[in-house]
């Protein structure tokens, strides 16, 4: 997906997250983010939204002491740091450098995709707040978010981040399971070097989950339950990439 198109995303999901996480009551429980509330939810998006500002002005990871402190109430707090993200990236453009934390890409458009995907999953835990239905999903928007997934998170994220993670991918060493997003099909594969993903359903994968593009994104981060899927074959291992996917998807 392009980076116009992301960012237009990112601005028309940042508005439904806005009103949906105003239309919950200030100490509602977020069901997906059971140890926050509404208000929890709103300034943690804040915060992230702050964190990329201070990502690309400083070009290094932020300190503490680095934090932004915003006067307003949550909603007012949002809308300035939500107002100051699109400006900083309007200003530099996505070929510019900028600190993130995923090796491969030091640009302002990692962090444009980034948000874009943040805010997506967001906007559902505020919905889920609030009691809302979910809202729809844009296709290319959702797939894009597991590409994102599966290639940053987990094949890079289980190399990069190999300490951390060590015990959940060796838990996991043989799992092949096919993902079916719609028409577009991968395969997680882990193995002692990591995670990999192949394009297409292997011949030794053992089981197949399948949904929406819609359904799937949600599903890897989380936002469905385990079962909420079509499963083709050996339901254990949708259930164990699932698991293993609650290490990456912070």
């Amino acid at each position: 997906m392009d980076f116009p198109d992301l960012q237009a995303h990112l601005i028309a999901e940042a508005a439904a997250f806005r009103a949906a996480a105003l239309a919950a009551a200030p100490d509602a429980t977020v069901p997906s983010c059971p140890e926050w509330t509404a208000t929890d939810l709103l300034d943690h998006v804040t915060e992230v939204y702050d964190h990329k500002l201070l990502s690309m002005r400083l070009f290094r990871e932020p300190a503490e002491a680095d934090r932004i402190e915003r006067a307003g109430a949550a909603a007012e707090r949002f809308d300035a740091a939500l107002a100051e993200l699109l400006a900083e990236f309007d200003d530099r453009g996505p070929e510019s450098l900028s600190h993130t934390w995923y090796g491969p890409d030091q640009t302002v458009g990692f962090w444009i995709r980034r948000m874009a995907q943040e805010t997506l999953v967001h906007r559902v835990d505020a919905e889920l707040a609030a009691g809302r239905p979910v809202g729809p999903v844009d296709d290319a928007l959702a797939l894009d978010g597991i590409d994102e997934m599966f290639t940053v998170m987990l094949s890079w994220g289980s190399r990069a981040y190999r300490d951390w993670v060590a015990d959940d991918v060796n838990a996991n060493l043989g799992l092949e399971l096919g993902v079916r997003a719609g028409k577009q099909e991968w395969t997680v594969i882990v193995s002692v070097a990591g995670i990999d993903i192949a394009d297409g359903i292997t011949a030794g994968a053992s089981a197949t989950v399948e949904g929406t593009p819609a359904e799937v994104l949600l599903w890897l981060w989380r936002r469905l339950p385990a079962g909420s899927l079509a499963v083709d074959g050996d339901r254990a291992a949708a259930d164990a990439l699932y698991d293993l996917v609650e290490r990456f998807a912070q």
